[in-house]
């Protein structure tokens, strides 16, 4: 059977058979086979005769670690090459430098005798481990510097994605169709962390020195204070960080930019967040949230923000910039005003001005007319032609046109006061309507062109039919903004502002708001407004101290290059007719002060309340003319300063009824707040009084066969802390109090008094207007004639289907009896303490004069 076979008890079986060769005994062998083969080449080496050779290997050794090759040895020294897949980022120059520095001594190993082992990525930041065949050596080789202060790749990928609008899930979909490995979520929010910061430090201090070109200016108008500091005029406007579409008014973010007026740069901007992913997470599992950098500073309505965020920048602009914002243009939000003048950011005797934008004026103007077009009633119930409602459409830009070509006219007479530039105004865009649809009889010479023309007088016609007088309302509502339309600004600046914003954020179609990304596109937004493409300088040189690379640079001349080609079109070249992107703007009411800063002291002494109310009285004190002055300065009411400042210190009329019927026992607290830190700039029944008070004053004028002057503001000779507006005044004895309830604008004046719609009035046998004398009109009535020291006063209750009026004579039994005792006790015991001494600033509650 042969000699390789034994024969045992109960088996049999083949002596030295192979057993299966394992990998791991595999690789124990090539060990061994290498080990040997070392052990015999120093052997050989050692045995040499030329001890110069051998010194020099022993040196080669001792530098290179291992600078022997036999064949045995390259293979147990060569390993697995890495593969390596897709595309990577690299410094070019940097990379091709590496690979040509490497050389080895002895054997004068390089690149070519390399092979790579493995790949080490941060981001797109790799490190690339290449493997010496020969010596054994590694050699790390990088996609840019790692000892370089410069703007790293992560850094710059995710700086390039806020600059485009786009965030990590953009970034991830452009690197897998690049076939490109992309950072990880978490890496991308490290070095967004650290953008943000550069970013908000670069954005600060574009607006100091923004700051500073705009005090500069002032001061070379000399348009400063008493105290020598600049006063400007700021433009305001914010937005939110998704679309509201009119009737979605909750956004997470929000931002609002005040800027400069001269200068169109940017001086402050603030950013509302709602939501913090990190917070809201550990809310839902009800564990503690960890440490982390939080941008969530609201939990109020999204609609409080934009007010919040302005008042915080007047609050902050003589502190950052030792600027007074004394002028405020803006969009038609009233809330912010209201806020302002609630904060008084500068003191009592600083009032900020509002200018309303003269392009949202027009805007609203037109819309308007355009919505009356389509009803197929008037105001009055009378059917409307279809041909009035298509010439009214056919002449609305007319109308348009009318205000601005009185606008531009009016603002050129240098030679005419301003006050009377501005009544002339308002005459004019009055008159406006009448001349469009064929009226001329009181057209100005530079106005009309059209008198002899013998154009169809139209004016008639729509006066039978009820649309002459709701034309003539919303006219009415133009008018109220005269002195803003003399000022012809608009809020453009502030609204590009917005415009490069929605770039940065994706055109508001990206949520942005969890982890403070809004914050920092915000504070990029404000860096490319402020200096356009020049941003990607400042930001390379805030980050790595120095200028940026060839291409950023020619990115950087060819955006300025062709900011100033266009800037050059446009001076140059004649105007073009464009279509104009509709802007859908929806005025909302806000809900109040939110957590007001407090900064509680003591209560004067009784003594020093009584020097400082001595002192007071004394300021509101004026001579007969004094009086006449001021009341002729203040015609225009509220559009004029001295209007509100001087009203704000005293008691006016309108409110002479609340406080004469209070009872001893009630506390004064809340009607002195309500008077000095009420919000209530007015509603829609206000609005709709305002709108239609020249309608009404008009055709009691015809009535009465007079002319109606308009009213400034009336001081008490005696009494100097009391003031009055009338609506109007005739001659020298006269005033007039027109009321236009909007509850009543369906029926005539004697069907809603008739049907307790209008409750202040009734009507005796011969259907004549009687109004109560416990009414508070009568209350106000009483008041002005008695502070204008005039004698009679027509109240007149105007409805779009009547107009009934009486007239009321003074009373000086009634002012001596139930007004002049509660008025002076009511000023003088309670709501002087609170002018002098506030609590309400102080967080305390108002004193209640009891």
């Amino acid at each position: 059977m042969g000699k390789d076979w034994h024969f045992g008890k109960k088996c049999r079986r083949k002596l030295f058979v192979p057993k299966k060769k394992l990998k791991h005994n595999l690789a124990n062998l090539n060990t061994k086979k290498c080990e040997s083969a070392t052990d015999d080449y120093q052997q050989n080496v050692a045995t040499s005769p030329d001890n110069t050779t051998a010194k020099n290997i022993d040196t080669n050794i001792e530098a290179h670690q291992l600078v022997y090759s036999t064949p045995g040895l390259s293979r147990c020294i060569s390993e697995k090459t890495c593969e390596l897949n897709g595309r990577r980022l690299i410094d070019i120059q940097f990379f091709i430098t590496s690979i040509q520095s490497i050389r080895h001594k002895g054997f004068d190993c390089s690149f070519r005798d390399l092979h790579l082992v493995n790949e080490t990525r941060n981001g797109f930041i790799s490190k690339f481990v290449f493997k010496c065949n020969n010596c054994g050596i590694n050699e790390n080789i990088y996609n840019e510097d790692p000892k370089t202060n410069d703007l790293n790749i992560n850094m710059a990928m995710v700086t390039a994605m806020v600059n485009v609008g786009q965030g990590f899930s953009q970034m991830d979909e452009i690197c897998a169709t690049l076939n490109m490995p992309n950072m990880c979520n978490r890496t991308y929010q490290n070095v967004h962390n650290d953008v943000y910061q550069h970013m908000y430090d670069l954005a600060w201090n574009e607006m100091a020195a923004a700051g500073k070109e705009e005090a500069k200016l002032a001061i070379e108008k000399g348009e400063v204070d008493l105290q020598g500091r600049p006063k400007i005029a700021v433009i305001t406007d914010g937005a939110w960080s998704k679309r509201s579409y009119k009737r979605n008014y909750n956004a997470s973010s929000g931002v609002a930019c005040i800027v400069g007026q001269r200068t169109k740069k940017i001086l402050f901007i603030g950013i509302r967040n709602k939501y913090c992913c990190i917070c809201h997470r550990s809310s839902t599992l009800g564990i503690e949230s960890k440490d982390h950098l939080c941008f969530k500073n609201w939990n109020s309505p999204s609609t409080a923000m934009e007010a919040d965020i302005i008042v915080e920048g007047f609050k902050n602009s003589l502190d950052m910039h030792n600027l007074i914002y004394n002028r405020m243009i803006g969009d038609g939000d009233s809330n912010v005003i209201k806020r302002l003048r609630l904060a008084k950011p500068y003191g009592p005797d600083i009032v900020i001005k509002k200018i309303e934008c003269s392009n949202h004026i027009l805007r609203n103007y037109i819309n308007k007319l355009h919505e009356l077009s389509k009803k197929k009633k008037s105001s009055k119930g009378e059917s409307v032609p279809g041909c009035m409602r298509n010439l009214l459409v056919s002449r609305v830009e007319r109308l348009r046109a009318a205000v601005i070509k009185a606008v531009k006219y009016r603002k050129q007479q240098n030679y005419i006061s301003y006050e009377d530039s501005v009544k002339m105004l308002k005459k004019d865009i009055v008159n406006s309507p009448n001349h469009v649809f064929g009226d001329h009889e009181n057209c100005s010479d530079y106005f009309c062109t059209r008198k002899d023309l013998g154009e169809e007088n139209y004016v008639p016609d729509m006066k039978r039919v009820g649309l002459w007088d709701d034309i003539g309302s919303i006219r009415s509502a133009l008018t109220y903004h005269t002195e803003s339309l003399m000022f012809n600004l608009n809020n453009n600046a502030a609204e590009n502002y917005n415009s490069i914003l929605a770039k940065f954020v994706g055109g508001k179609r990206v949520n942005l708001c969890l982890r403070g990304s809004y914050e920092l596109r915000c504070n990029a937004a404000v860096t490319a407004y402020n200096v356009g493409a020049n941003r990607l300088s400042l930001f390379h040189k805030q980050v790595a101290q120095k200028s940026p690379g060839l291409f950023t640079k020619r990115y950087i001349k060819k955006s300025m290059q062709l900011s100033d080609s266009r800037r050059r079109r446009k001076l140059f070249a004649p105007a073009a007719q464009r279509l104009k992107t509709k802007i859908l703007v929806g005025p909302d009411e806000n809900y109040g002060a939110v957590e007001p800063d407090l900064d509680s002291y003591p209560d004067l002494s009784l003594s020093e309340l009584n020097d400082k109310k001595i002192l007071y009285l004394n300021t509101l004190k004026l001579t007969k003319e004094e009086i006449i002055a001021l009341e002729k300065s203040t015609k225009r009411q509220h559009e004029c300063e001295d209007w509100h400042r001087e009203r704000k210190k005293r008691l006016t009329a309108s409110v002479f009824g609340k406080i004469c019927k209070l009872r001893k026992t009630t506390s004064r607290a809340k009607t002195i707040e309500a008077l000095l830190y009420g919000t209530f700039q007015g509603n829609l029944a206000t609005k709709y009084g305002v709108e239609h008070e020249e309608v009404a004053k008009e055709q009691l004028a015809n009535i009465l066969g007079v002319n109606i002057e308009p009213s400034g503001l009336f001081v008490d000779s005696e009494q100097f802390y009391l003031a009055a507006s009338p609506d109007g005044l005739i001659g020298d004895d006269g005033l007039v109090e027109i009321k236009c309830p909007s509850s009543a604008k369906s029926v005539s004046p004697e069907e809603a008094i008739e049907n307790k719609i209008i409750k202040c009035c009734v009507l005796k046998n011969n259907k004549t207007l009687h109004l109560k004398k416990n009414d508070n009109y009568y209350y106000q009535i009483q008041g002005a004639l008695h502070i204008s020291r005039r004698d009679y006063c027509y109240f007149c209750i105007w409805t779009p289907k009547g107009i009934l009026y009486e007239k009321i004579f003074r009373d000086d039994n009634f002012w001596v009896n139930f007004m002049k005792p509660q008025l002076s006790s009511f000023y003088i015991n309670s709501m002087i303490l609170e002018l002098i001494d506030s609590r309400y600033d102080r967080g305390l509650p108002i004193r209640d004069g009891l």
